[in-house]
């Protein structure tokens, strides 16, 4: 097992980057304070740097990359069409298509890629359904969207709020940058001509990388994260709370996160339907606690980049951790005495944070290759240089 110390700065969320630039494409004033280098928020930057009446953008793996443009591009008169990858396009966008209908913008998936052809948005006769059974990135890219209009934008949610965290997050946000957005007695009302009044915006650092780099800490020696936020909309900030029910040994002083190895860790059972990204860390993390751990409520983890439900279990399979697979997560036998397995090969199926969890246990001492350890920059380019370990 490795002696990990980490000392420094997690990049900027990609999830609040990625956000915070559609805003910004509004508004070229707007200063961004912060970093991220990954390739979600580098798709993000040149996308919106191509928007024209004949708009042809590369959105790669990104959800919220292709999502977020999506709408952002439509508000353009013209014909767009938005590149992704195979996966990405294989997963839930039936949402996407019925938005972009009630928008009165004509949109099909069809040749790897997705086709629009928009007069701009054109105001509904009716308030805006927007499906959030599938994802809440449909509502966020809508409100994101929603700066400039020449008509009062109102929607309703329907369906299950899937990661209903994120959408709270992105209405947290352009709160604070301005926009007025009005509860209903069934949904929401956006006024026309909303304007920002704000001359700076501050990226927070990713807590899904905060996490995985305290679960480093924790693990196998100890992570000290130099620009910690004391607050957070971020879903995955959660964390703490569930470092505290495992008996973590962390502390925070000021701007500083520390985690350290000191004491075993305690099973726990955590309801993951507001963070499904926690899941794969998470669940290393748990297989070295001691006792039974249960993971559930996130159904959506089988539709993400890749299976993570499946994923997990195979990563956990091959290093001998006994689990049970559920259908919204998964039950986890931790076992802090693991025999270290030597030899061994990991596919991540091209998904950043299978990558990360891997490399936890090959942190722990387990003899993994990690194959495509390149897909990480998808969200976190730095990994390999803070996590100490090669793939």
């Amino acid at each position: 097992m490795a002696d990990f110390r980490f000392q420094g700065d997690i990049p900027g969320s990609k999830s609040v980057f990625n956000r915070a630039l559609i805003v910004k494409s509004y508004f070229p004033s707007l200063v961004l304070n912060g970093h991220s280098a990954c390739d979600d928020v580098r798709f993000m930057t040149d996308g919106i740097s191509k928007i024209s009446t004949r708009s042809h953008i590369d959105c790669g793996e990104g959800g919220t990359t292709f999502r977020f443009l999506a709408l952002r591009v439509s508000r353009q008169a013209g014909e767009h069409i938005l590149d992704a990858s195979s996966r990405l396009l294989e997963r839930p966008q039936k949402g996407l298509l019925d938005l972009m209908h009630q928008l009165g913008v004509q949109a099909e998936i069809k040749n790897r890629a997705l086709h629009l052809r928009s007069s701009g948005w054109q105001q509904p006769k009716a308030p805006l359904q927007v499906n959030t059974t599938e994802s809440s990135q449909y509502a966020s890219a809508l409100v994101l969207n929603a700066w400039l209009l020449d008509f009062d934008l109102e929607f309703i949610l329907v369906g299950e709020k899937v990661s209903e965290s994120y959408f709270l997050l992105t209405l947290e946000m352009l709160k604070t940058l301005g926009m007025q957005i009005l509860k209903t007695d069934t949904g929401f009302k956006i006024p026309a001509g909303q304007k920002t009044s704000s001359q700076n915006w501050t990226v927070e650092p990713d807590m899904s990388s905060a996490f995985t780099m305290a679960a480093a800490g924790a693990l196998a020696g100890e992570a000290r994260l130099t620009n910690f936020p004391f607050s957070s909309t971020q879903p995955d900030f959660v964390f703490k709370d569930i470092f505290a029910r495992m008996h973590v040994d962390f502390s925070v002083e000021g701007p500083t996160f520390t985690a350290t190895n000191r004491l075993p860790l305690q099973a726990v059972d955590v309801d993951l339907f507001q963070s499904p990204d926690l899941f794969p860390v998470l669940a290393v993390l748990c297989s070295w606690a001691q006792g039974i751990s249960r993971l559930y409520g996130a159904p959506h983890l089988v539709s993400k980049e890749s299976n993570r439900i499946a994923k997990t279990a195979e990563l956990l399979k091959l290093v001998g951790i006994q689990h049970q697979v559920l259908a919204d997560g998964m039950i986890v036998h931790g076992n802090p005495q693991q025999a270290l397995v030597k030899g061994v090969a990991f596919n991540p199926d091209k998904d950043h944070r299978m990558v990360m969890a891997a490399a936890l246990m090959k942190l722990k001492g387990h003899d993994i290759k990690i194959e495509e350890p390149a897909v990480i920059n998808k969200s976190f380019p730095e990994f390999w240089d803070m996590i100490g370990v090669r793939p």
